[in-house]
């Protein structure tokens, strides 16, 4: 029998998906239009129906029908899978029926219990005005289903128990506890309660914030972790700001439910928080999948502080572009959105990268200037060393020379012998990693790969950018283009996608490097032995095209370590290993003759 995937390709082309969510036009082979993850004016979102793959040349990402979805949705594989699947009329492999039918419960008590507590909060004078202190308008609190839950023991169990549902289901769902056997009791009591939601916009557990002015009780008070409820997993707000961080190109993200609430409120629908819990890799997935570029805007207080550089190292690992929206004075973000909006709207638009911001910030408390260099080297450079692209190593280096007089040279080698020993920790290639589980992540091409394919991008971007403002080179600026093209959707077929440039990488890069490339094909016309462009950009092209074949090879080599650790039958991928290293790509230059 064919698996669930086989079955909703053959139901559905990837026209149909896309279609559903972009306008294109045919080009030739291939289908066009306006990319559906930034504001572009000029189409650069390729669809290929032969391959059934998409490439997006102005966020240089791509993949099939799964991804595309996983990306415009906001959801795992899972997700997608499902959402594909109702689209083809697939049925999925059904779960136990137990399963499900638990898991349903749980979604419609959660829902039961998020009304409950709505209609408590429209009744209570003292919720009212609490919201309207904080600058919450009645429309932006209808919104977000914000509500009370009483002041009581089992106010919320005796309504549930009234609607059928019974105390091991309210266990299951987070809403009540037991002690020592006794009659169980609400979780929320005297707290203004915030639904949280999964991407798909389900309520599955909440946030309550204390009326009580007991210091004893604590300010707030989440979920506790369930089946549906696992608080590194999700983010507080994602469901509503997910399109609109895509289509902003950014993610705003602060540390609590009223500053995101606020946030909000004034115009900033692309922000989400973390709920009772530090920053996780899932967290990143959810912001990556969206968007490259975040901005962080946490309190100005020495705990969020602490917090933006615990956030901003995993995100920089993650090869995102990360900047630091600075409050000063000891407000928070909520204070500031309520009370000057245009400030907060200032402040936002005056992000500055998280290496900046760390720059000022330890200028600022040094007592003198060995200690803000001792500083610099001991908080900053290993963030530095984090960072996969080496473009943005060797920026930073240089923000960070200006910034202390030391030399780039000097700042680049603390940082490389920082990268060396991040290497050496690691367990050598080939050296079996001792595990109690199998790892969970996919094999990965070796670095150096993943390296060339991302500065030959840069190139071709650059190149293509020269070649769009000279007339007499229309042709050739139409076939490199449709060659780079193809081979990004060659590409885009990879179990693992390597590190692509962001925006801030290319628009960088295009800024230094634009003279230079200029000038290089200037000498390279007027040379004997390179008698046009032509022959220089083939050689590029043919050099580019090895480096995603190796890269490929790589990662089928990662397959075959990975399958023999586990005893499996590896014939299939040595064969297929064989049939990647044999390709040898030439691009001739009279192919791109004018």
């Amino acid at each position: 029998m064919k698996s669930a995937v086989e079955q909703i390709k053959e139901k559905l082309s990837i026209l149909d998906v896309v279609g559903g969510y972009v306008e294109l036009h045919r080009a030739g082979k291939s289908w066009k239009g306006k990319s559906p993850f930034t504001n572009e004016k000029t189409p650069s979102f390729h669809v290929s129906p032969d391959r059934g793959m998409y490439y997006c040349f102005s966020t240089s990402q791509g993949g099939d029908m799964f991804s595309f979805i996983q990306t415009m949705e906001g959801v795992d594989f899972k997700g997608a899978l499902k959402i594909l699947a109702d689209k083809a009329g697939v049925e999925l492999v059904a779960e136990n029926p137990e399963k499900r039918s638990a898991r349903d419960r749980a979604h419609a008590i959660l829902e039961e219990a998020t009304v409950y507590y709505f209609a408590e909060g429209q009744k209570s004078t003292q919720v009212q005005e609490y919201l309207k202190s904080r600058g919450v308008t009645t429309e932006t609190a209808h919104g977000w289903r914000i509500g009370l839950a009483p002041d009581g023991w089992r106010n919320l169990r005796e309504h549930l128990k009234g609607k059928g549902y019974t105390d091991a289901e309210m266990l299951a769902a987070g809403l009540v506890k037991s002690a020592d056997g006794k009659d169980p009791y609400d979780v929320f009591r005297n707290r203004v309660m915030f639904p949280i939601s999964d991407p798909s916009g389900h309520v599955i557990g909440f946030s309550g914030r204390t009326l009580s002015d007991d210091p004893k009780n604590p300010k707030y008070v989440n979920s506790p972790e369930t089946e549906l409820f696992k608080k590194g997993e999700m983010m507080y707000g994602y469901h509503l700001a997910k399109n609109n961080i895509r289509h902003h190109d950014f993610s705003l993200v602060v540390e609590g439910q009223f500053d995101v609430v606020m946030s909000h409120q004034v115009g900033y629908q692309n922000t989400v928080a973390v709920s009772g819990t530090g920053f996780t890799m899932q967290h990143i997935d959810l912001l990556s999948r969206l968007s490259g570029r975040s901005v962080l805007c946490f309190d100005s207080d020495k705990a969020g502080i602490a917090a933006t550089k615990r956030a901003a190292e995993p995100m920089l690992l993650r090869g995102m572009d990360v900047k630091v929206a600075r409050i000063i004075g000891g407000k928070d973000p909520a204070d500031i959105a309520k009370d000057h909006p245009e400030e907060f709207k200032k402040i936002i638009g005056g992000a500055t990268t998280v290496i900046e911001w760390l720059l000022t910030l330890l200028k600022e408390g040094a007592k003198d200037e060995r200690a803000f260099i001792r500083a610099a080297e001991e908080e900053i450079l290993p963030l530095i060393a984090v960072i996969p692209s080496r473009i943005e190593v060797e920026f930073f280096a240089n923000e960070v020379a200006k910034a202390t007089g030391i030399s780039k040279e000097a700042i680049l080698g603390k940082v490389d012998t920082l990268i060396a020993l991040k290497k050496k920790s690691e367990p050598a290639k080939g050296e079996p990693v001792r595990r109690p589980v199998a790892p969970l992540e996919a094999p990965k091409a070796e670095p150096h790969h993943d390296a060339r394919i991302h500065d030959h991008l840069l190139f071709f971007h650059t190149l293509l950018s020269i070649l769009a403002t000279e007339p007499k080179k229309k042709i050739m600026y139409e076939r490199v283009q449709e060659a780079v093209e193809k081979i990004l959707q060659e590409l885009a077929t990879f179990s693992d996608m390597p590190q692509m440039p962001t925006e801030h990488d290319i628009n960088d890069y295009i800024a230094r490097r634009t003279r230079e490339i200029k000038r290089d094909f200037e000498e390279t016309e007027r040379a004997e032995h390179f008698k046009t462009q032509s022959f220089r950009i083939a050689q590029s092209l043919t050099q580019f095209h090895r480096n995603v074949i190796a890269y490929h090879a790589s990662l089928i080599r990662a397959q075959v370590r990975a399958a023999q650790a586990g005893g499996e039958n590896v014939e299939e991928l040595q064969h297929k290993l064989l049939t990647v290293e044999r390709a040898r790509p030439d691009y001739k230059p009279e192919e791109l003759l004018v």
